[in-house]
């Protein structure tokens, strides 16, 4: 049996609650395979998603999507460019 989870979007409520994407440059710390990158992405100008598990962070590269590039590093890891980044979202990697 499958579970579903937040089959009410009350997650997503939550975050548009207190951000906005429009046109936001994202950086998703621990995205593991997209589950909510793929439901915020649309809305922003980029994300970079990142997750230490290689698996994970293909499977969501696999979805395509053109405006979401993708690391299998940690956070600890990461490099980014000086003020290349509006947003940082870690919703589950606490």
């Amino acid at each position: 049996m499958a579970i579903e989870e937040d089959p009410e979007e009350h997650e997503l409520d939550a975050l548009y609650a207190v951000v906005s994407f429009a046109g936001r440059r994202v950086l998703e710390v621990g995205c593991g395979d997209g589950r909510l990158t793929l439901r915020y992405a649309h809305a922003a100008a980029s994300v970079v998603a990142i997750d230490p598990d290689e698996e994970s962070v293909a499977a969501l590269a696999a979805e395509g999507l053109p405006n979401v590039e993708t690391r299998a590093v940690g956070v600890e890891r990461v490099e980014l460019a000086p003020r290349s980044i509006d947003v940082v979202l870690f919703a589950w990697s606490l």
